[in-house]
C-alpha cells in the first residue's frame, strides 16, 4: 500500500485471521466489511462462487463480537479507493446479496456510501447515500485535497440485532 500516515480507525477487531485493512489498496480482490454503530470492522476478501457463506473463517465468532442490542449489522463493499481527485484501484462488484426492505436495517441495500480514511465513524444510517456508483464517483474524484484517501462502498447487506 501506498505510503500514508493516516491511520484507519478500526473499531473491531473481526475478523482475527486474515483480514485487511479496509482501506488496503494491493490486494486485488473483493473486500467486505462490517459497520455497527458507527464503527468498521476489519475487511477480508469476499466469498465467490456459490459460497453462501460471509468470506471470512466459520470459526469466527460473529456474534460474540457484534452483539450491540438494538442496532443494525451492515456488511458492505468496498468498490473504490480514491485519493488527490485519483481512482487508486477499483473493485469488481459482486451481486447484491440482499434486496432493499423499506423501514429496516436492509433499506440502504444497494446504495453507495463515501468514507474518508480520516474519520473516527462511519455513520451508515445518517451518511449522505448515491444511488448510483457514478454519482458517488463523482462526489469522491471532485475531491482533491491532497492526502485525503476516500473509500466508496456498496452496502450489500443489513441485519437487525434488535
Amino acid at each position: 500500500m501506498a505510503e500514508n500516515p493516516v491511520r484507519t480507525a478500526i473499531g473491531y477487531e473481526f475478523p482475527k485471521a486474515d483480514w485487511l485493512d479496509p482501506f488496503d489498496v494491493d490486494e486485488t480482490r473483493t473486500q467486505w466489511f462490517f459497520v455497527n454503530q458507527d464503527r468498521i470492522s476489519r475487511a477480508w476478501v469476499a466469498p465467490t462462487g456459490e459460497d453462501a457463506w460471509w468470506g471470512f473463517a466459520r470459526s469466527e465468532r460473529l456474534w460474540d463480537v457484534f452483539d450491540n442490542p438494538r442496532s443494525c449489522l451492515y456488511c458492505l463493499e468496498k468498490l473504490v479507493i480514491v485519493s488527490g481527485g485519483q481512482v487508486l484501484r477499483e473493485w469488481s462488484p459482486t451481486p447484491l446479496r440482499q434486496q432493499p426492505a423499506p423501514k429496516s436495517c436492509a433499506q440502504h441495500n444497494g446504495l453507495f456510501l463515501l468514507h474518508g480514511q480520516e474519520q473516527q465513524v462511519f455513520p451508515v444510517h445518517e451518511a449522505p447515500k448515491y444511488a448510483t456508483y457514478d454519482a458517488a464517483l463523482a462526489e469522491a474524484l471532485a475531491d482533491r485535497e491532497a492526502g485525503r484517501i476516500t473509500m466508496i462502498a456498496r452496502v450489500n447487506e443489513a441485519q437487525s440485532l434488535w
